[in-house]
């Protein structure tokens, strides 16, 4: 797959693109701040996973993650698992995958290299602010949430970066991470909730399954990691993704893996989070669920670095 492909768009749906010598990237402001592509121009590589459903589609209110697009670098906020609680004497809909992927942004500045988009959520009273920008070979983000009410609003952020999948890429995982958590069903993994070291002889967690059975996997690290650091490398490319991040602010890592196992998908997501996992009420179990206080700001940072590497 070389530069991003055209997929056809629903009326009215704009695109900011981001450019330097280096890089490009398209961020799609009306599907929560998408970013649709981050291509590499040194090895003529595209690193966002591709939309395979042929156009991108607004969603509506509370719609299911799995009608629309599975695509590209998105943010999973309140949280992942849709759930409902009690919450300032209401019942409130935590929607799947969250809020911030169906709703439309507003561009707050632009320039070639740097864009700044943000939503306020009626529902949980927060506003949401992200920031963009190309710095040589890196798309770096910042974002600030703050909750604007008068309760503390327990809350789940995830990055749901999709990225590109191949058969011999490999991953780059956090070495203070000695055990992983099977957190779906799977052949390969079998039963949710079983922990494997890292190494052992059942799976290698730093690589990907085959095409062929086609499968899906999802595992979190068991513990925090305090190194801030994964990635992504891509032998058969010659390229290598280096992810960064605030690992005070997004202590747990998930990855995501789907070879054709999942609506006939195939991408990688590595998703730093700063709850463990998915949902509000097993973050809250396990002693793993933020709570943002009133009229406070949560600020964190992740960048994305692009490389070549040697044949």
């Amino acid at each position: 797959m070389g530069r991003s492909e055209t997929v056809s768009h629903e009326e009215n749906l704009t695109e900011l693109r981001l450019e330097n010598e280096t890089l490009s990237a398209v961020i799609l402001p009306q599907l929560g701040g998408k970013v649709s592509s981050v291509y590499f121009k040194p090895q003529a590589f595209e690193l966002a996973a591709k939309n395979t459903r042929g156009a991108y589609r607004f969603p509506e209110e509370d719609a299911d993650f799995s009608q629309y697009d599975a695509s590209g670098l998105d943010d999973a906020f309140p949280n992942i698992d849709a759930a409902e609680m009690e919450r300032d004497g209401k019942t409130v809909r935590y929607p799947d995958h969250g809020e911030i992927w169906s709703h439309p942004f507003r561009v707050i500045s632009q320039s070639p290299s740097e864009a700044v988009l943000e939503w306020e959520s009626s529902r949980f009273g927060y506003r949401y602010e992200k920031r963009l920008r190309l710095e040589k070979s890196s798309l770096l983000f910042d974002w600030s949430i703050t909750n604007t009410g008068e309760n503390v609003l327990p809350c789940i952020w995830t990055f749901h970066g999709l990225m590109r999948y191949e058969e011999d890429m490999r991953l780059a995982l956090p070495s203070d991470l000695s055990h992983f958590r099977n957190v779906m069903d799977s052949p390969l993994l079998g039963k949710a909730g079983t922990v494997y070291e890292r190494e052992n002889d059942v799976w290698d967690f730093e690589g990907v399954p085959k095409r062929l059975p086609q499968t899906a996997l999802k595992f979190y690290g068991e513990g925090r990691s305090s190194e801030g650091v994964c990635g992504l490398l891509y032998p058969s490319q010659k390229t290598a993704c280096t992810l960064t991040y605030s690992a005070d602010r997004l202590p747990w890592l998930g990855v995501w893996i789907t070879a054709g196992g999942y609506r006939g998908d195939y991408n990688v997501a590595l998703e730093p989070s700063n709850g463990f996992y998915d949902d509000i009420f097993t973050a809250k179990k396990n002693g793993c669920l933020f709570e943002l206080p009133a009229k406070e700001t949560l600020s964190f940072s992740l960048g994305l670095k692009l490389e070549a590497m040697e044949a």
